[in-house]
């Protein structure tokens, strides 16, 4: 399903002007973008979902460094406050002149740009529509190893959001886990706890999720961070929760997963 301009949510989530009311921090030294390479321009056309659009020369692109909840399709029931979020991205983007700012992998398996977007709103206007969703609790931070530039950036507006209980963070579905509490936790999860333990290990990290705390391993592929495992301190770790093994744990491929707590 593709929204035009999200009329039609305006009354359950918020007004059109009021989706990008108090953002002039986020549109601040918007147009220089240093840590960033300049790429596309064009109008945006449509909002496909609460984290990708289209512009008017066909090219679609997800936006960089943060994911928002997934719609339903088919028979898959649509994650909470997906539709929202989607009326979030339209009233801030549709109709407008967007610039497209790399910080890594340019383009994903479905050819699709992966980007951090800066739209110029209603006024002229600047406004990063990655850094606005996050803010508005409209997405979540979601990086890679190879598209982390503004992490923590985003990570310090996600909190700012879930303390305000915005958007998706007023849903039980979306809160932080603890550790006893990972049985119906989403696909990707954001897990907190003390560390139990911290050790080594070749390849990627593990934070293994116990009751009695996390057993982090750092592992080589990490490099220097710039979060310091120590024991006793509380920590949130963010990734797919997997099970295999018996004991849950998340796998650790940069540190942009980890923030102090």
């Amino acid at each position: 399903m593709v929204l035009a301009m999200g009329r039609g949510l305006s009354d359950s989530w918020m007004t059109h002007r009021g989706a990008l009311a108090g953002l002039a921090s986020l549109a601040a030294g918007c147009s220089a973008q240093g840590d960033l390479a300049a790429g596309e321009q064009g109008r945006v056309t449509r909002v496909l979902d609460g984290d990708v659009l289209a512009l008017e020369t066909g090219l679609r692109v997800r936006l960089a460094e943060i994911e928002a909840p997934a719609p339903g399709y088919g028979e898959r029931v649509g994650e909470p406050w997906a539709e929202e979020a989607r009326g979030v991205l339209a009233a801030a983007a549709v109709g407008r002149q967007a610039e497209l700012w790399y910080g890594g992998l340019s383009r994903d398996s479905y050819e699709r740009a992966l980007a951090h977007v800066i739209a110029r709103d209603e006024v002229g206007g600047e406004v990063w529509l990655n850094g606005m969703l996050v803010r508005q609790g409209a997405a979540r931070v979601r990086t890679y190893p190879d598209n982390a530039r503004r992490a923590r950036r985003l990570l310090a507006l996600e909190v700012e959001a879930r303390e305000a209980k915005r958007g998706l963070w007023a849903e039980a579905h979306w809160r932080v886990r603890e550790l006893d509490d990972l049985e119906d936790a989403p696909n990707f999860a954001i897990v907190e706890g003390e560390v139990a333990s911290a050790g080594a290990m070749a390849g990627d990290g593990e934070a293994w999720l116990s009751a009695g705390g996390i057993r982090f391993d750092v592992g080589e592929r990490l490099g220097s961070g710039d979060v310091e495992i120590v024991v006793g301190r509380r920590v949130r770790v963010r990734g797919r929760i997997d099970r295999r093994d018996g004991e849950p744990k998340i796998r650790v491929t940069h540190w942009a997963q980890v923030e102090v707590a």
